[in-house]
C-alpha cells in the first residue's frame, strides 16, 4: 500500500480497515468491521438516497448526480459496481478454496 494520510491507518492487524493513497486514488483494505448501507436522505430529487460504506477509517458516500436526467447513468455505474463486487467475491472465494485444498484444511 502507498502513502497512509494521517491517522487514517488503524493498528497493523489483519483484519484491521486501512485506506490511503496508491497513486491511483484512495484504497480501502476492507476490514471485518466494513458495512454497506443504503441511507435514504429525504424523498425529494434534492435529498436523494446514498450508498454508504462504512467502517474504515472513513465513510465513502455515494450519491445520485442531482440532476434526475443524469440518474439512467448513474444507474448504469451502480450496477457495474455490483457486477464488479460479485466478480472480486467469486475470485476471493476460489482462491480460499484453494488455499485450503493446497494447506489440506476442511470446513
Amino acid at each position: 500500500m502507498g502513502k497512509v494520510f494521517g491517522d487514517m491507518a488503524h493498528e497493523k492487524k489483519q483484519d484491521a480497515a486501512t485506506a490511503g493513497w496508491d497513486g491511483f486514488g484512495v484504497t480501502w483494505v476492507v476490514g471485518r468491521e466494513a458495512e454497506l448501507t443504503v441511507e435514504e436522505t429525504g424523498s425529494e430529487p434534492t435529498h436523494p438516497p446514498m450508498l454508504v460504506l462504512a467502517g474504515a477509517p472513513c465513510v465513502v458516500m455515494l450519491r445520485p448526480p442531482d440532476d434526475p436526467a443524469m440518474w439512467p447513468a448513474c444507474v448504469r455505474f451502480l450496477r457495474q459496481l455490483r457486477d464488479g463486487a460479485e466478480d472480486l467475491a467469486a475470485l476471493l472465494e476460489a482462491r480460499a478454496t484453494d488455499r485450503q485444498a493446497r494447506d489440506g484444511e476442511t470446513d
